[in-house]
């Protein structure tokens, strides 16, 4: 009995089943094959609601479009009868991997509210010519078991990632001999602040509109009377202020750095290495680009060994730099 009353349900659907010209969808750019996967989504839910898909022109079309709303896709489909808009319909998609399902859904209710239309506009010279169809008021009922729904992951988003090079110029200083107790009877070296070239050099991973993972190597080098090279290289983040084409910044690292100083008289004393730390500040010009211009400034300090703080090398540096 039951399959019977299947076969009748499904010789209704057919007598009333119509072409359906599927229009290129909008909206659909969230892969490279979009536009190809949400059209044969469109064709298998109108052969669903017991139309037949075609690609040619025909009386009843389909419009499609996908649009971004709060973080979620909203399908609409409208039905179109001579131009205008019949009846349309709207599903919400909570990602990518239920949009089959919106737009299903979304599909067969434009459809089935269409065909009701059709019914209602006969032509008015058919309904003179022909009685009154007969009314059906047999009830099908389906039983539906309903699913809790599935707790999906949330979606990762892709990190854009960058080299930056920079050139710029540095105000270095060592630290003062004269007050470190240990070393009395070598000569005294004063503090020494000393204009420097410096070589920037970043690696910056955008896990976020206002956030990035960096690593940084700002090598600051001084090349005369007395030669210094400071080199630092730290591990840190950096956050965006806002995040249209124009981004300030600010963020802070920590690692290792090296020293070469040749102002002291021992030759032990001129090499250096240890913990490392900095803070840096900027701007970041055409951040939307694949390729950014980039302002920045940075204070890096190295600490002489790994157990004394006492001896502390500096340098603070302006830049300009190219990230791509």
């Amino acid at each position: 009995m039951k399959k019977f009353i299947a076969v009748l349900f499904s010789l209704a659907v057919t007598s009333f089943a119509a072409n359906v010209q599927i229009l290129e969808p909008t909206g659909a750019d969230f892969s490279a094959d979009a536009p190809t996967i949400v059209k044969s989504l469109l064709r298998a839910a109108v052969s669903k609601s017991g139309n037949t898909p075609v690609e040619d022109a025909s009386e009843i079309q389909l419009r499609t479009s996908i649009m971004s709303m709060g973080g979620h896709l909203l399908v609409v489909c409208e039905q179109l009868k001579g131009g205008a808009v019949v009846i349309s319909s709207k599903q919400k998609s909570i990602g990518v991997d239920d949009l089959d399902v919106a737009i299903e859904k979304a599909t067969v209710e434009a459809l089935l509210g269409h065909q009701d239309n059709l019914v209602d506009q006969a032509p008015a010279e058919n309904a003179q010519k022909s009685e009154p169809l007969p009314v059906n008021t047999s009830v099908i009922t389906v039983e539906v078991e309903e699913k809790p729904a599935e707790e999906k992951p949330l979606e990762k988003r892709p990190t854009r990632n960058y080299n930056g090079f920079g050139l710029g110029v540095a105000l270095w200083h060592n630290y003062d001999y004269s007050r470190d107790t240990t070393n009395k009877d070598d000569k005294d070296v004063d503090r020494d602040w000393s204009t420097s070239f410096v070589f920037h050099y970043a690696r910056i991973f955008e896990v976020s509109n206002h956030a990035a993972i960096t690593l940084l190597n700002n090598m600051d080098m001084v090349f005369g009377k007395g030669w210094q090279i400071h080199e630092t290289f730290l591990i840190g983040g950096r956050y965006y202020i806002q995040s249209g084409a124009v981004s300030p910044y600010f963020g802070a690292g920590i690692g290792l750095g090296g020293q070469f100083d040749n102002h002291y008289a021992e030759f032990s004393e001129y090499f250096a290495i240890g913990i490392a730390g900095g803070v840096e500040a900027g701007v970041v010009f055409f951040r939307n680009s694949a390729m950014q211009l980039e302002l920045g400034a940075a204070w890096d300090a190295l600490w002489d060994g790994f157990e004394s703080f006492d001896r502390r090398f500096g340098a603070g540096s302006l830049y300009i730099a190219i990230n791509y």
